[in-house]
């Protein structure tokens, strides 16, 4: 599915294929019924040449018609119903690719729609809701009655009351509405812990799974801190998001998280150097099928909201929000995701010789 929705990873940009050919705009939206013209089609011939296909030579097609139909002469676009689809254009041997999303004329996504809290964590969840015409949509949230945690109606803020879950909410604007579910968690071990996170660009996923804090030992000695969830859904690490603070994380706060290149991501001995000595702040997100990796652009938050204490260890729990770029769209503004989600997470220490 991942591939489906990452675009310029399908084609496999940072390898240039030769010939290649590209779509323009790579990635775009519609609502349901808009009718549009196809995105431009460039031709590469892999030596420096390039040239714009007549529309004769381009065969147009859709991965799911009930989402997009495209007309496979003209290439023109149809939205039918809400989802993301891609579009393929043959031409000359070779293809292009382009993702577009449609929308409802009203609509409304949860963009952090599992939600991981400690007991009392506070937490207001974060929606987008589109409506083409006036006036302004309604939004409430409500959940059944239960004793894990309350949600404020009119403005989403979570209150985690008691260990339990998951427990769903369902956010409304007008007449539709979209659910989501909280999970309080309260550690006793150095394992359990779980986090949920979305990225949204030209890479879309909705996933979570175990993560793990760790304040580990530079090549300097000091202690820095480390942030690792991976998503594994059948044993095997399909995508990950890593936070890395060149300091030790000792209390709660807000922590900057700020911008990395894949130039400075090279490897030392046995781990990157900026792992072994982090420079500043910075995060990843990479996926494996297919493979994307993007770097943390200055901007992003880490917010640790607890750090408790227990027998062996301890346990924080927080939220993390950032901007990747992907490696295979550098330069590129298309190339920017965004990474947001809330985590519980085991903290322990690690003092073993970082090389």
């Amino acid at each position: 599915m991942l591939c489906a929705l990452a675009v310029a990873a399908c084609q496999d940009l940072s390898s240039k294929p030769t010939p290649y050919m590209l779509l323009n705009p790579v990635l775009d939206s519609l609502v349901v019924g808009d009718q549009s013209p196809p995105p431009s089609v460039t031709y590469y011939d892999g030596q420096g040449g390039s040239l714009t296909p007549a529309p004769s030579e381009v065969t147009w097609s859709s991965t799911d018609t009930t989402i997009l139909a495209v007309n496979s002469t003209t290439g023109r676009m149809t939205a039918r119903q809400r989802g993301t689809a891609v579009i393929f254009a043959t031409a000359r041997g070779v293809q292009g690719i382009a993702l577009i999303v449609v929308s409802n004329t009203l609509d409304l996504t949860l963009l952090t729609d599992t939600i991981y809290l400690m007991p009392n964590d506070t937490f207001t969840v974060p929606v987008a809701v589109l409506k083409q015409t006036a006036p302004p949509p309604v939004v409430w949230y409500v959940a059944p009655t239960n004793a894990v945690f309350t949600v404020d109606s009119a403005t989403g803020l979570v209150t985690a009351v008691a260990t339990g879950g998951p427990i769903p909410y369902i956010v409304h604007a007008d007449t539709i509405a979209d659910t989501g579910a909280v999970s309080v968690l309260s550690l006793a071990d150095t394992t359990g812990g779980m986090f949920f996170f979305s990225v949204l660009g030209t890479a879309i996923t909705h996933v979570g799974g175990p993560i793990r804090a760790v304040n580990y030992s530079r090549s300097n000695g000091r202690l820095a801190f480390r942030l690792r969830g991976t998503y594994a859904p059948s044993g095997t690490t399909q995508q990950v998001v890593q936070i890395t603070l060149p300091d030790s994380v000792i209390r709660v706060g807000s922590y900057a998280i700020d911008s990395l290149s894949p130039a400075e991501a090279v490897l030392g001995f046995t781990q990157p150097a900026v792992i072994c000595d982090p420079p500043r702040a910075w995060a990843l997100w990479s996926a494996q099928t297919p493979s994307i990796t993007g770097y943390s652009r200055r901007g992003g938050r880490l917010g640790i909201t607890q750090l408790t204490t227990f027998a062996n260890g301890q346990a924080i729990s927080g939220r993390f929000f950032y901007l990747a770029q992907r490696t295979d769209l550098y330069s590129d503004p298309l190339g920017v995701l965004t990474v947001q989600g809330t985590f519980v997470a085991p903290l322990v220490t690690d003092r073993t010789a970082c090389k």
